[in-house]
């Protein structure tokens, strides 16, 4: 078997759980397609990376250019999920190196045998929570959010709202369980893959808003069992932080939306950075460029001098953008 050397990494570390976790993280856009702008920028997207060979010569570049060593990996786009992992494993045999991997898993909810982590109920009951927590700056916050249009399709008239849907009822709440079955599907899709750092999804943030802590706590010592480090994504950091902290749920760091303009952070933005600076858990950013739309070193600057997170995960599209965007992020960091 080939023994691959470890990517020797002038990127300063942080201390993730029992790991050294590099400053800088290689994220999965645009090579599943989405660009948070719009559907014409996806197809492009789709487009070019509709092989593995384009998708290994822009890790290739990252790692020899850069010297990123974690790349994030995840299982809902099969396909291309499964293109990007082998283009992965071709870039690993070309340099003879390891990248490690952070894996996003998603949590299988289930109500009554039906799988419902992103059902209407579920995006009905997180709006009636963030409105109960922000009032109407959540109302302004969220028709200012450009990456939100563009999940909705680029119509704030898909909005599920308690209006429209009902969120989950109390008796609904105490019938959610997890789909261990399912889960384990989700788990093989990663088969071969030598896991680092698992991710459980932004579902946290239902789980947390429902006060099932009783099954986040199931799903974080069933993760424990199997991966060395255990974190967790946060969608709606304002709200769902301080419930985890005040539960002592047992993750070793939260990945959370962190940009100047406030995309995707949720209630608001102040919330969700008032929560960030609270806890005394390493963060991770993600959505730092605002989907495109804040460029440059002053969206690290943001993050790590204003916000002052642990480390920061971005996407790397064209060559150029690889250089541009390391490079930016590498002189905040001073390297």
């Amino acid at each position: 078997m080939l023994k691959r050397k470890q990517i020797p990494n002038s990127i300063p570390n942080i201390k993730l759980g029992k790991i050294d976790f590099p400053r800088l993280v290689m994220g999965i856009h645009p090579f599943d397609g989405v660009s948070y702008k719009n559907k014409e920028i996806d197809k492009q997207n789709l487009k070019l990376f509709n092989t593995v060979s384009p998708v290994k010569k822009i890790l290739e570049h990252a790692i020899k250019e850069h010297e990123f060593s974690f790349v994030q990996i995840d299982h809902m786009n099969p396909i291309l999920n499964r293109m990007h992992l082998q283009a992965i494993y071709e870039t690993e045999l070309s340099l003879n190196k390891k990248i490690r991997l952070l894996a996003y898993i998603l949590i299988p909810i289930s109500l009554n045998g039906i799988l419902t982590s992103y059902s209407d109920k579920a995006y009905s009951t997180l709006y009636a929570n963030d409105l109960l927590l922000a009032g109407n700056k959540y109302h302004k916050k969220i028709h200012d959010d450009e990456i939100l249009k563009y999940n909705l399709g680029g119509n704030f008239k898909n909005l599920i709202t308690p209006d429209k849907i009902t969120p989950f009822t109390k008796k609904e709440i105490e019938n959610l369980s997890i789909d261990y079955g399912t889960l384990e599907q989700y788990l093989g899709f990663f088969a071969g893959c030598e896991i680092l750092v698992a991710d459980p999804g932004a579902e946290i943030d239902l789980l947390a808003a429902t006060g099932r802590f009783d099954l986040i706590k199931e799903y974080i010592a069933f993760l424990r069992k199997r991966f060395k480090v255990v974190i967790t994504s946060v969608h709606h950091a304002g709200s769902t932080i301080p419930l985890l902290e005040k539960e002592g749920i047992d993750v070793d760091g939260y990945l959370t939306p962190i940009n100047y303009l406030g995309m995707f952070m949720f209630p608001t933005r102040d919330l969700a950075i008032d929560a960030i600076k609270q806890t005394s858990k390493p963060v991770i950013a993600m959505k730092a460029l605002a989907g495109g739309r804040y460029l440059g070193t002053k969206a690290f600057e943001y993050v790590y001098n204003d916000v002052q997170v642990e480390s920061c995960m971005f996407g790397l599209g064209t060559i150029n953008q690889v250089d541009e965007t390391a490079n930016s992020a590498k002189t905040v960091l001073g390297i």
